[in-house]
């Protein structure tokens, strides 16, 4: 009986460890282990393809790095070296890499009251437009078959970083007229006469850089 309970106590220690990141080297770099889960379609990743990228850390000490994809679902970024897969540890800063399409993003990390993770900043300026990308595990069901399939599915959130606050809005134009309250009237105008769509990231960008424009 006593062998049987040292047998089960021993599995249950290697399964746990299997089940965490393993921390490995000098640098006390994470590694990453592969775990059973329920099968998901979908990828956690920004870019699904690794890419080079460069990283800013708290000290400010900035070093290039290759291989590397961003985890949108735990906020990470990972890469490879020697065929296996490392976490890059909570020090970093600020981070750049392409997307599949060959488009640079900087991405800055936020800590507040009101967020946390990493932001990709579309415009700066006294009314900066940040957005942020996640990935939420939602059950999708198949409008023919029925059959429901755990599936990740990319969000964006947009916000407003503007005199110490930070504020979430879905970008429209009514909408970007309230966050940007004090050019309320310039703004609107601005929206009809260059026929702008808030919805799209381009023109998006173009409204708040007018607004920083009349600061």
């Amino acid at each position: 009986m006593k062998k049987l309970f040292l047998a089960l106590f021993l599995f249950s220690i290697s399964a746990y460890a299997f089940a965490q990141n393993v921390t490995v080297g000098p640098g006390a770099k994470p590694l990453l282990k592969s775990i059973i889960k329920t099968p998901v379609e979908g990828s956690p990743y920004f870019n699904t393809k690794y890419v080079n990228g460069s990283i800013k850390t708290v000290s400010q000490k900035s070093f290039d790095i290759k291989n590397v994809r961003y985890n949108l679902e735990n906020q990470q970024l990972e890469y490879t070296e020697n065929d296996n897969m490392y976490a890059i540890q909570d020090s970093v800063q600020s981070f750049t890499l392409l997307d599949s399409a060959g488009n640079v993003h900087n991405f800055t990390k936020l800590k507040s009251d009101q967020s946390n993770g990493f932001y990709e900043t579309m415009a700066d300026g006294n009314a900066a437009l940040l957005k942020q990308y996640t990935v939420k595990k939602e059950i999708v069901e198949d409008w023919f078959t029925k059959k429901k399939t755990n599936k990740l599915i990319q969000h964006t959130v947009y916000y407003i970083s503007k005199g110490g606050t930070f504020q979430k809005f879905v970008p429209s134009a009514k909408n970007i007229a309230t966050v940007l309250t004090d050019k309320k009237v310039l703004i609107t105008a601005y929206i009809k006469n260059e026929q702008l769509d808030p919805k799209q990231d381009d023109d998006l960008i173009k409204v708040f850089k007018y607004y920083n424009t009349l600061n």
